[in-house]
């Protein structure tokens, strides 16, 4: 995926979690996808972008965030 050998959408890398949970959301999450679009700082150097499920936790714990609402429209 790094060296961008695979086409756009062929693969997604996954977090394993429990598949044992009630929430059946947190089963099998993408972390990152295949996307052949310029980043407005990286440029073209990388192909591998992270979902905004996986990101969004990142960027809150980073920021101090200790609760997010995020609505489904």
């Amino acid at each position: 995926m790094k060296r961008c050998l695979i086409e756009e959408g062929k693969a997604t890398l996954r977090m394993k979690q429990d598949m044992q949970s009630d929430n059946f959301n947190m089963y099998d999450l993408i972390a990152y996808h295949i996307k052949f679009t310029p980043h407005p700082l990286a440029g073209d150097k990388w192909c591998i972008y992270p979902s905004y499920d996986y990101a969004h936790c990142i960027v809150d714990s980073l920021e101090n965030i200790t609760h997010s609402i995020c609505f489904l429209f």
